[in-house]
């Protein structure tokens, strides 16, 4: 379980969100519906991959379109092993998530503070 609270329920900018998140590694996935951020994690000892995913919600305003987080989670990749038929995340992971997350939340705090990214 992630301990991110820096995104979830933020709102920004789309394109300014979209811009940062694409710097930072993550593609846009999912459905019209149940849009995900999501940035591939692999364990460097078990070869093993996982998933950062940030779901988000495009809301239209008159100034543009934003977007609104959901809560941040991690899930095994197609090729993962699981442990008694339970999804285990490794600490490893975990921390590499939490890390990431602080860090796109740090980028996109500091584009509230200047006008460039």
């Amino acid at each position: 379980m992630l301990r991110s609270k820096e995104l979830s329920g933020v709102s920004k900018p789309l394109n300014l969100v979209e811009e940062v998140f694409t710097q930072h590694g993550f593609q846009r996935k999912g459905s019209k519906e149940e849009p995900v951020f999501r940035m591939n994690i692999q364990d460097c000892c078990t070869r093993q991959s996982y998933s950062l995913d940030i779901p988000f919600k495009e809301e239209g305003k008159n100034t543009g379109q934003i977007a609104r987080f959901g809560k941040p989670y991690v899930s095994p990749g197609p090729s993962t092993a699981r442990t008694n038929g339970v999804d285990s995340i490794p600490s490893s992971i975990s921390w590499a998530a939490e890390s990431k997350l602080a860090e796109v939340a740090d980028y996109l705090a500091a584009c509230d503070r200047t006008s460039d990214i």
